[in-house]
């Protein structure tokens, strides 16, 4: 969609610099030997590697696009696939850090048993049934999936500043620093499509409101273990600072197009439940 003076013409996302210039590996750009000196505790090495499995989860959740309309964009497709790559390898720079701590990367090391509440039986569904659900939704639900992506960066973002916060550490800001360039274009992309998908269709407002009612914060947790699962909340959403970042990340829900305080009321709800 392109209208002159939009802050929000899709034009102003490159894709085909974007696809050019994808992030392979950034351990050559990693100066990790200050750890050796200045180690991080256990608890925020432990926030890292959650975040690496967030990060690293990126395969089963691109399946379940795919498998609906989005596949028939093209450039929507040609973003999903890179972001999936530049993905891939921020789970291995962060899986670095862990390694210089001489700790085991993130497929080498067990976790807990899962939580199986029965509120995230929809966000368990396969690819089957998700093709089956989204064949009457057609094109809109494009942008239930671009909003999803846009809130989920919002809440990794979140999660970011909180262990760069908490560690202060020199040598892990330089990571996480490197991390969240990275991203930048990640959001960008999906805040760019969400708005105009959203200001162009009131039925994909309909569709992402029922959706983002039923999410599970971040996307790829409903994977991970109870036990870490609860840390991380705790970690980032608990207290009265968490609380504010909670409120902070359903205000920007709030504020997209056809959406309201209800619907990022319910996010904040969510994420500090």
């Amino acid at each position: 969609m392109t209208i002159d003076g939009d802050p929000y013409d899709t034009t102003d996302f490159d894709m085909r610099e974007f696809t050019l210039t994808a992030q392979g590996t950034l351990r050559p750009e990693l100066d990790l030997t200050p750890f050796e000196a200045s180690p991080l505790a256990d608890d925020d090495l432990r926030l890292v590697r959650h975040l690496g499995r967030l990060e690293a989860a990126t395969m089963e959740h691109l399946r379940n696009l795919l498998v609906t309309a989005t596949h028939k964009d093209a450039r929507v497709t040609a973003f999903l696939v890179t972001w999936a790559f530049e993905k891939f390898w921020l789970a291995d720079a962060l899986d670095a850090v862990l390694e210089a701590h001489g700790r085991p990367r993130l497929r080498d090391d067990e976790e807990g048993p899962r939580r199986h509440a029965v509120s995230e039986a929809a966000e368990r569904r396969g690819p089957i049934t998700r093709a089956l659900e989204a064949i009457n939704k057609g094109v809109p639900i494009v942008a239930e999936h671009m909003t999803t992506g846009l809130v989920d960066e919002w809440v990794l973002g979140e999660a970011y500043d909180v262990l760069d916060s908490r560690a202060a550490n020199p040598a892990l800001s330089a990571v996480l620093d490197r991390v969240r360039a990275v991203k930048r274009r990640h959001e960008r992309f999906f805040d760019l499509e969400a708005h105009w998908r959203l200001e162009d269709s009131a039925r994909a407002v309909k569709q992402t409101r029922a959706s983002l009612a039923k999410a599970v914060w971040p996307i790829g947790a409903i994977e991970r273990a109870d036990s870490e699962r609860t840390f991380f909340d705790a970690a980032v959403w608990g207290g009265a600072e968490g609380h504010l970042r909670a409120d902070s990340v359903g205000d920007r829900v709030a504020a997209l197009p056809g959406l309201d305080a209800r619907v990022g009321s319910t996010v904040t709800r969510k994420l500090t439940a």
